[in-house]
């Protein structure tokens, strides 16, 4: 058994497809609710996928921080996002279990989400988000999330 410091935390995954970031940002173009919320992807890789968010009013709770289901709404998505860059051009993807731990209040003008996925499965697929809030002097951690995504064959 390798010692801890030695274990590698970060799994790199291949793409079964070319297209793998042109068929993530058609698949989040097309979803209304990403494209209501206004969030953007910034950045697509193999297994791993990075989007920020506006904090408007309409986003927030009674105290004028996030409202929970706003955090999961975006994890979610990035997660799913993650899992669908590592499946091939005939398949889609769905959620089957999204764990939503809130660390903190999250507060600011945006939010920062980065999904990837820890296990592929040949039709189930493991992953993990964590959201940043942009409310002090740089971003905070305010956010964890552990998801359980479905491979789902395409229409």
């Amino acid at each position: 058994m390798k010692p801890q410091s030695e274990v590698s935390t970060v799994t790199k995954f291949e793409a079964k497809r070319d297209d793998y970031g042109e068929a993530v940002r058609a698949l989040h173009a097309g979803t209304p609710l990403a494209q209501s919320m206004g969030v953007d992807l910034t950045s697509v890789e193999p297994g791993r996928v990075t989007a920020v968010m506006p904090l408007r009013p309409e986003f927030s709770q009674q105290h004028g921080v996030a409202h929970a289901g706003a955090l999961a709404s975006i994890a979610d998505m990035v997660c799913g996002l993650a899992a669908y860059s590592l499946m091939d051009e005939h398949s889609s993807v769905m959620s089957v279990n999204i764990n939503v731990s809130l660390m903190r209040p999250a507060g600011g003008e945006r939010l920062r989400a980065e999904g990837w996925v820890v296990k592929a499965g040949r039709k189930i697929y493991f992953t993990e988000a964590e959201i940043f809030a942009d409310d002090g002097p740089g971003e905070r951690l305010t956010t964890k999330v552990s998801a359980t995504m479905t491979w789902v064959a395409e229409d």
